[in-house]
């Protein structure tokens, strides 16, 4: 991520100077206490690349188009309980708790819902995923939005952690089958998060996605982390003037050297991933937050 002239690299060597990495932003997030957006990370790092020619998720999962396969999802890190957390996603939710039995919800629903149990044997089948985001995913929700980030919006665990990602809504209940009627009974509702999780820019994208600038104590805003790296380098060039061999010194150049703030962007980790061979994009699913409703009968079919 950054070039080092002849006389810094032998500066780093005597004094053993460790340049930050992307493959140390998870402990620096833990330092910060965003441990799901942690988590996350690590299970990138942990992965492999996919098997296609540039190792990114293939174009049918991250379209939706397909579900990942094992092992590049993970529905085990992110909590509902962990994103009601955040404003964000809760003005969200708010929207799918009364957009989830919408007019375009509905159709969703028979679309998806009335292939499955039209023609069966006359009766009352229960329709539940049983906590199950990926089978619903799989399945078929009935309604979906997206929480979004801009560049200026504020920088916490969710954005680090997700950035832009989905929220899902389906229902749970009985469907009902009549001579003449196919009825859906829906007694709750289930919210979930689906992302998929890559650091892989837009084809012909002139610029590649910012990530902010990290050091191994955490995330900073532009402004305050150049502001930081020019304090730092003035440091620096203090305490070169000082007689050569003092430890003292030394240890504080050295601190002040990995105090330093770098750039990170989706190149980073696109160029980690080509030079180590490891790093593996994954789709996220959540845990599911199931909330009641009151009883509501939606027919399918009549």
């Amino acid at each position: 991520m950054s070039s080092l002239s002849p006389a810094s690299q032998k500066a780093e060597k005597t004094l053993a100077i460790r340049l930050f990495g992307v493959s140390d932003i998870p402990a620096a997030m833990r330092k910060m206490n965003w441990n799901v957006a942690a988590d996350l990370m690590q299970y990138w790092f942990d992965g492999k690349p996919w098997s296609t020619i540039d190792g990114a998720m293939s174009n049918t999962v991250k379209d939706h188009a397909a579900l990942a396969p094992a092992p590049y999802f993970n529905s085990s890190i992110v909590k509902m309980t962990w994103l009601v957390k955040f404003e964000r996603a809760n003005r969200v939710l708010n929207i799918l708790r009364t957009a989830w039995r919408n007019g375009p919800a509905q159709d969703q629903m028979r679309k998806k819902i009335l292939p499955k149990y039209k023609g069966r044997t006359l009766g009352v089948y229960p329709f539940k995923f049983d906590g199950e985001a990926r089978s619903v995913e799989k399945f078929g929700y009935c309604n979906t939005r997206s929480v979004n980030f801009s560049l200026g919006d504020e920088i916490n665990e969710l954005r680090a952690a997700l950035a832009d990602f989905n929220i899902r809504v389906f229902p749970e209940g009985e469907v009902i089958v009549t001579k003449d009627k196919v009825q859906l009974l829906v007694n709750r509702i289930g919210f979930y998060v689906e992302d998929a999780y890559d650091f892989n820019d837009a084809p012909n994208s002139l610029f590649s996605q910012p990530l902010g600038f990290w050091n191994f104590d955490g995330i900073e805003a532009a402004l305050a982390a150049n502001v930081a790296n020019i304090g730092l380098a003035e440091e620096q060039v203090a305490l070169a003037m000082r007689a050569p061999g003092d430890a003292a010194a030394d240890r504080m150049y050295k601190e002040i050297a990995e105090a330093r703030y770098f750039y990170i962007n989706n190149s980073h980790f696109v160029a980690y991933r080509r030079k180590t061979g490891k790093g593996g994009d994954f789709q996220v699913f959540s845990d599911v937050l199931y909330e009641s409703v009151p009883l509501v009968v939606i027919t399918l079919w009549e």
